[in-house]
């Protein structure tokens, strides 16, 4: 890497574990500690084959080449069918086709254990940033601005070695990411519903100045802080770190999510006496409501815990009948990237959803330098 002036942090089986538990709360209720076996077994698989070093972007030099990991879904899909080097494949795969040396590995949002995957796998550093710091729904979302500029153009990579007596399952393209994007969608419907997959190059200062610099630390000092705690005390620890509040402790009145065209779609109703709060939900949470008024709206944040145990705890989870604890934060208190402040972004999740969402989102903010 040309731009690389120190070591970095190097992170290791602790790391790991604040990782899992702060990242799954920034999921925004779209995963929660019942799948954190399988972030921490991604994660014990990175640390098994090398080193993950945690670099600031600060270290990378401005044209540094820097790759996006990720999984994409095809949720209602059954039978997935990837492996971890699958995503080192997917990124050798984009480094070939795009004639740059990759300089580093940053998430889409966290978790983000596929990062530690290919940082280890290659040998190359895990670059402290994210497209968002928290959970987001769409691609788009997570497109750090991409999305609304017609002439933009990148690299995707998806691979899957396919599963018994089945040959491997490969796709690059290149184009918008608008488009490209839905092609490695049709990819993951063809391996089950998930492939494992990379998308850029790109540019360290362009992610200084698009993308969500920090997220890497911040989820981590999340989970640190979750971690020091036990039971009803690690809600309020959360909500502390995050500069937020507890916004109700109650029981689920209502779950009313489904999946609609792919997502996670609906809303879910918390009552404790006399109050009443809903969620409105698109993969995660994104809205919440009080006697018909918006109190919280994407990408401010938004999380669900067990007020008993206070892990992270996921919607479908979320019975009616079931205590839970809900966080909130103001977009302010989390990294973000350009992309959640980007109009033509919402409008797939206005019509899901039947509400407003790119008024609010846009709304006393202040966007990432273009």
């Amino acid at each position: 890497m040309s731009g690389a002036r120190v070591a970095g942090r190097e992170l290791g089986r602790e790391d790991l574990e604040a990782a899992v538990l702060g990242g799954l709360l920034l999921s925004s209720g779209g995963t929660g500690v019942a799948s954190s076996a399988r972030h921490r077994g991604l994660g014990e698989d990175a640390l098994a084959r090398g080193k993950v070093r945690l670099l600031p972007l600060e270290q990378f030099a401005a044209d540094d080449a820097l790759l996006v990991a990720t999984a994409v879904g095809a949720p209602g899909a059954a039978g997935a069918r990837t492996r971890p080097q699958d995503a080192i494949d997917a990124a050798l795969a984009l480094q070939a086709a795009c004639g740059r040396r990759l300089a580093g590995v940053m998430a889409s949002h966290v978790p983000g254990m596929y990062t530690w995957t290919i940082a280890a796998g290659l040998g190359i550093p895990l670059a402290d940033a994210a497209t968002n710091g928290r959970a987001h729904p769409t691609e788009r979302m997570g497109g750090m601005g991409l999305a609304a500029d017609p002439a933009a153009t990148i690299w995707q990579a998806g691979h899957s070695a396919g599963g018994p007596g089945e040959p491997p399952l490969s796709v690059l393209v290149h184009g918008h990411p608008n488009r490209t994007s839905q092609v490695l969608r049709a990819a993951a419907v063809q391996n089950g519903g998930l492939i494992n997959a990379v998308r850029g190059p790109f540019d360290a200062d362009f992610v200084r100045r698009r993308g969500a610099p920090g997220s890497i630390s911040f989820a981590l000092g999340l989970g640190e802080a979750m971690r020091a705690a036990q039971g009803p005390a690690r809600v309020a620890a959360a909500a502390a770190f995050l500069g937020g509040e507890v916004l109700i402790e109650g029981e689920v009145a209502a779950n009313a999510v489904a999946y609609a065209a792919g997502f996670e779609v609906g809303t879910l109703t918390v009552r404790a006496g006399t109050r009443r709060v809903t969620l409105g939900v698109y993969n995660e949470f994104m809205t919440a409501e009080e006697d018909g008024r918006r109190i919280s709206s994407f990408p401010d944040f938004l999380g669900s815990l067990d007020p008993a145990s206070g892990d992270p705890v996921s919607i479908m989870m979320l019975k009616p009948g079931t205590p839970v604890a809900i966080v909130a934060a103001a977009r302010a208190r989390i990294p973000l990237g350009a992309g959640v402040f980007d109009a033509s972004v919402y409008a797939e999740a206005e019509a899901a959803m039947g509400m407003e969402l790119a008024k609010f989102a846009l709304s006393s903010h202040a966007a990432p330098e273009q």
